[in-house]
């Protein structure tokens, strides 16, 4: 399998089994299958930072190879997300480039809905198998693999049994940053095309200050290096003053638009956590409306600027 994508995806999975770790009462969320995803040694980390006294260093080494913001980021957005799809009124969910995601599993609010998992057909393949070693329901999720590359999402969730006429919630989590501003534009007018209008997109995105240099976010230079060192460099962003009119302009209004900072102070603050996600990484919740500027592409709010790599 393309380990660069299995990779990424399982680092998220270990991000969430160290807030699964935590006890009831100080936890964010709980995914009791994200271990299942993990390689053994950050099955063995992912286990430490569950016993008192050993949990800070666990996290710890896994925040001074990641940095400051990350993790801390990643748990904030998971809640965020969660929190949103308990509101969306859907009869269907999508979830677009799903990797190790298990809400369809683990959330209450995508137990009665049809989940729809899109993604690469090597790592939805190994998804696939761990699912099937899992004690959980799977009649109600349909995986929909997808090389963007060569084949056409629309048709392949109709292949799937998408039906259009329902309700549907979109989670687009992790992605935009690492795409060109044709390749979200195309992706957001296949969603308002196979959108019902009131229905719901949730997607995360990078604050377009954090791809500059100098950066008003400390912790950006090292995440911005991180990543391109990896091979998967940010390439697109957005201000979040301009984001209302950018998403109004593609046929969504926004409802919300919140970074990890914000989002995550009360929730970490209410656990006496000494935790702090970034402010350069935000989840904004979206409704698609009747319709979109015809031709519309990324105007000055979604030009990338080239991070610099090590």
């Amino acid at each position: 399998m393309d380990s660069r994508a299995s990779f990424t995806a399982e680092t998220v999975a270990l991000q969430r089994a160290f807030e699964s770790k935590r006890p009831a009462g100080s936890r964010l969320f709980e995914d009791p299958y994200a271990d299942a995803f993990l390689r053994p040694a950050f099955r063995a980390l992912a286990a430490a930072s569950g016993v008192t006294g050993v949990r800070r260093l666990a996290t710890g080494l896994y925040d001074a190879f990641a940095g400051p913001g990350p993790r801390p980021s990643a748990i904030a957005r998971t809640k965020v997300i969660d929190d949103a799809l308990a509101d969306a009124e859907a009869a269907q969910c999508v979830l677009l480039g799903a990797g190790y995601d298990t809400r369809a599993h683990r959330l209450e609010a995508l137990a009665d809905k049809r989940v729809f998992e899109v993604d690469h057909p090597l790592t939805q393949a190994e998804k696939r198998r761990v699912v099937a070693g899992l004690d959980v329901a799977r009649e109600h999720v349909t995986y929909v693999p997808v090389d963007f590359e060569t084949d056409d999402l629309t048709e392949r969730l109709f292949e799937s049994g998408f039906d259009r006429t329902q309700p549907t919630v979109f989670v687009w989590e992790g992605v935009t940053n690492y795409l060109t501003p044709e390749a979200i534009d195309g992706t957001l007018a296949v969603i308002h095309d196979l959108g019902h209008a009131g229905g719901t997109l949730i997607v995360t995105y990078v604050d377009i200050r954090a791809l500059a240099e100098p950066s008003p976010f400390p912790e950006a230079r090292r995440w911005v290096r991180a990543v391109a060192k990896a091979g998967e460099p940010w390439t697109f962003g957005l201000h979040p003053d301009q984001v209302p009119d950018f998403f109004a302009k593609r046929g969504f209004r926004l409802r919300s638009d919140v970074s990890t900072l914000d989002a995550g102070k009360p929730w970490f603050e209410a656990q006496h956590r000494n935790e702090h996600a970034s402010a350069l990484y935000r989840v904004a919740v979206t409704e698609i409306t009747a319709s979109a500027t015809p031709g519309m592409c990324c105007d000055q709010a979604g030009v990338p600027v080239t991070a610099e790599r090590e």
